[in-house]
C-alpha cells in the first residue's frame, strides 16, 4: 500500500514533466516558425530550378525570372562593359599625353630656350620675382623696359604667370630650375586645359540627360573624351602653348576653361550653387594672369542674363552668380594693382554689373512672392516694379557720375571689335596684322575638320537644351564674332570648337557602340525595373514569353540591320580621318615650334 501510494506521485511528477517538455517545445516551434515566416517575408528568397530556369519568389515582393541564358548575357554584357571603360580611360590618358608630347618640339630640337620678346620679359619678371619677393616686386620700376622711360612693372603687369612660375620652383618641383619651368608650362598647362575642355562636353551632356530624365545609354564620357582629344593638339590651342612659349595665354587657356567649367557646374541644378565660390576663385586666377579676364566676365554675365530671359532663372543660379561675381571681383580689387577699381568702373565691366544688381532685385522679388504667396499676374506686376525703379536709380546715378569722369572708355582693341580695324584711333593697334578680320583660309588653317564637326555639336547643344548647353551656344556665337573681327582671337574658338566637335563625336561614337552591345548601366536597370513590372502583372511564364518580354519594343530586324551599317560607317570615317587630323595638328605643331632667336643651320647633303 505504502508502495502503491509513494509510486503515484512519481508518475505524476513524470506525467506534468513531459506536459511541461511538450510545452516549451510547442513554444519553441511556434517562435521558430514565427521567425522564420518574418525573416522569409523581409529577405529570404527561394530557389527553384525547373528546365533551365531559375525563379527567385520573395514574399512581399514582385517575382522576376531570369533565364540561365539571360544571366550569362548579362555576365558578358557586364564583362564589356568594364572592358570598354577602361578603353575610354586609356583614351582620355592618351589624349592628355598627346596634349603634352605635342607641344615639346621646340624644346626637342633647340633645348630649353624661351622663345620671342614677350616670354622673354615674362621671364625676366619671373627672375625678378624669385629673387626679390612679392613686395619688391610690386614696387619694381624696371628702367630697361619700354627704353629710355622705364615701365612702372609692379603695376602695369599681370603677375599671375610669374606667380604661378615661382609657386612650381618652391613647392612642386624645386629641382628644377626656373628657366626650365617656363620653358615647359606651356605644355604642362595645355593638358590641363584640355581636360577642363573634356569637363565642359561632359557637363553639358550630362546635364542635358539629366533634364530629359533620359532612359537611353549615356553618352557624357565619350563627348567630355572626345572633346579633350580635340583640345589636345587643335592648332587654335597650338598657337599660344608651344613649349619655350611663355606667355600670358599659355596659362590663360586653363584658367578660362576652368571658369567655364565651374561655372556651368555650379548651375547644373539648384543644390550645386555653392561651385560658385569655386568659379569665382578660377575668375580671379584668370585675372592675375591674362588681360583677356573681360571677355570672361562678360560671357558669364551675359549667359547669366540670357537665363533669365530664357524662363530658365531660379535660387541656385542666382547664387551660384552672385558668388562668381561678387568672390572674382573682391579678390581681384583687394589683391591686383593692376586691376584697381576697373570692375565697377569700366564701360567694358559695366554689363556683368548690372546683371549682378538684376538679379538681387529679382530676388527680392521672388522671396517677396513666396511669402505673400502672389499668383503669376501679382508676381509680374512686382518685378515690373521693382526693375522699373530700380533702372531710374541706375540711370539717375549714370547721369550724375558721367560728367565727373567715373567711367573709363573703351579701350583700343576692344574698339576694334566693334569697328573696322584700321580705325580705331591707336596707330600701334590698327597697324598690326593679327588684328586684321579672319579669313575662311584661316579658320581652316587653325581647326582643320574641326569645322565641319563642330556645328553639327552646336545643333545637339540646342536640342539637348540646358543651362550648360545653352552656355556652349552662347559661346560660340560670340568667340566665332570676335575671331571674324581679328584673326588673333580665332584661340578663342579652340575651346568652344573642341566641346563642340567632341560632343558630335562622342554622341556619334556612343550610339555606334550601342548598335552592337549596351555599355551603359543605366539602360540595364531601366530595363529590369520594366521585367520586373511586367512579369508582376503577368505573372509566371515561359522561357520564350520573357525573352520576348526582355526584346519587346525594340526595332525590326531590318531597321536593326541598317542601324549597324550606319554605325560601321561612322567606325570606319572615325578611324579614316582621325589620323590625317592628327598629322595635319602635328604639322602646324612644327610650323610654330621654330624660335625666332635661334637659326637652324641649313646644310647641303
Amino acid at each position: 500500500m505504502a508502495a502503491s501510494i509513494k509510486a503515484k506521485p512519481r508518475g505524476s511528477a513524470a506525467k506534468s514533466l513531459s506536459k511541461m517538455a511538450a510545452k516549451t517545445t510547442a513554444k519553441a516551434t511556434a517562435t521558430a516558425q514565427v521567425k522564420s515566416s518574418t525573416s522569409a517575408t523581409e529577405t529570404t528568397a527561394t530557389i527553384e530550378t525547373t528546365m533551365g530556369t531559375t525563379t527567385a519568389s520573395t514574399t512581399g515582393t514582385p517575382t522576376t525570372t531570369v533565364t540561365t541564358e539571360d544571366a550569362s548575357s548579362l555576365g558578358g554584357d557586364h564583362v564589356f562593359r568594364w572592358v570598354y571603360f577602361f578603353f575610354l580611360g586609356y583614351l582620355l590618358m592618351l589624349a592628355l599625353w598627346k596634349a603634352y608630347d605635342i607641344r615639346l618640339g621646340a624644346i626637342r630640337e633647340y633645348g630649353m630656350v624661351i622663345h620671342e620678346f614677350d616670354p622673354w620679359f615674362n621671364y625676366r619678371a619671373t627672375e625678378y620675382l624669385y629673387y626679390n619677393g612679392w613686395e619688391r616686386f610690386c614696387t619694381w620700376f624696371d628702367y630697361k623696359s619700354w627704353y629710355p622711360l622705364g615701365r612702372p612693372v609692379g603695376t602695369t603687369i599681370y603677375p599671375g604667370l610669374q606667380l604661378t612660375a615661382v609657386f612650381l620652383k618652391n613647392h612642386i618641383v624645386p629641382s628644377m630650375s626656373l628657366n626650365d619651368i617656363c620653358c615647359l608650362m606651356p605644355a604642362w598647362f595645355g593638358a590641363v586645359a584640355s581636360f577642363f575642355v573634356g569637363l565642359m562636353a561632359y557637363e553639358s551632356a550630362y546635364s542635358a540627360e539629366l533634364e530629359r530624365k533620359q532612359k537611353s545609354p549615356s553618352f557624357a564620357m565619350e563627348c567630355g573624351i572626345a572633346a579633350a582629344g580635340i583640345m589636345a593638339i587643335v592648332p587654335a590651342h597650338l598657337m599660344r602653348s608651344i613649349g619655350g612659349g611663355f606667355d600670358n595665354e599659355s596659362l590663360a587657356f586653363t584658367t578660362m576653361t576652368g571658369t567655364y567649367y565651374f561655372w556651368c557646374r555650379s548651375i547644373r541644378d539648384d543644390k550645386s550653387w555653392p561651385i560658385g565660390v569655386l568659379t569665382g576663385i578660377m575668375y580671379f586666377y584668370m585675372v592675375a594672369v591674362w588681360g583677356g579676364y573681360i571677355f570672361v566676365l562678360n560671357m558669364v554675365g551675359c549667359h547669366a542674363g540670357i537665363l533669365v530671359l530664357l524662363g530658365r532663372y531660379s535660387t541656385g543660379v542666382y547664387r551660384s552668380y552672385s558668388l562668381f561675381f561678387f568672390v572674382g571681383t573682391f579678390l581681384s580689387i583687394y589683391t591686383l594693382p593692376v586691376v584697381g577699381w576697373a570692375p565697377l568702373k569700366s564701360l567694358e565691366q559695366m554689363g556683368p554689373l548690372l546683371v549682378f544688381l538684376v538679379y538681387q532685385l529679382i530676388e527680392i522679388c521672388e522671396i517677396i512672392k513666396r511669402k505673400k504667396g502672389l499668383n503669376q499676374v501679382q508676381a509680374w506686376e512686382l518685378r515690373f516694379r521693382v526693375l522699373g525703379w530700380g533702372l531710374l536709380v541706375s540711370v539717375a546715378v549714370g547721369f550724375l557720375l558721367t560728367p565727373s569722369g567715373y567711367f573709363g572708355p573703351l579701350s583700343a582693341r576692344v574698339r576694334g571689335l566693334l569697328v573696322k580695324h584700321t580705325r580705331t584711333g591707336n596707330p600701334l593697334v590698327d597697324s598690326v596684322a593679327e588684328h586684321q578680320p579672319a579669313n575662311k583660309s584661316q579658320y581652316f588653317q587653325y581647326l582643320d575638320n574641326v569645322c565641319y564637326v563642330a556645328p553639327i555639336g552646336i545643333l545637339m547643344c540646342l536640342y539637348d537644351f540646358s543651362n550648360a548647353s545653352t552656355f556652349m551656344v552662347l559661346y560660340a556665337i560670340v568667340s566665332y564674332y570676335f575671331s571674324s573681327k581679328m584673326v588673333r582671337l580665332i584661340i578663342l574658338l579652340g575651346p568652344c570648337m573642341s566641346a563642340a566637335g567632341g560632343i558630335a563625336l562622342g554622341r556619334t561614337f556612343s550610339w555606334s557602340v550601342y548598335q552592337f552591345v549596351d555599355v551603359s548601366s543605366r539602360i540595364i536597370v531601366d530595363d529590369a525595373k520594366k521585367k520586373s513590372t511586367k512579369k508582376k502583372k503577368k505573372g509566371n511564364a515561359s522561357a520564350t514569353e520573357g525573352q520576348e518580354q526582355k526584346s519587346g519594343g525594340k526595332i525590326t530586324s531590318v531597321v536593326s540591320l541598317v542601324k549597324k551599317l550606319v554605325a560601321g560607317s561612322c567606325f570606319y570615317s572615325i578611324y579614316y580621318y582621325s589620323p590625317q587630323f592628327y598629322s595635319t595638328c602635328v604639322k602646324m605643331s612644327t610650323a610654330l615650334s621654330h624660335p625666332s632667336i635661334m637659326f637652324k643651320a641649313q646644310t647641303s647633303k
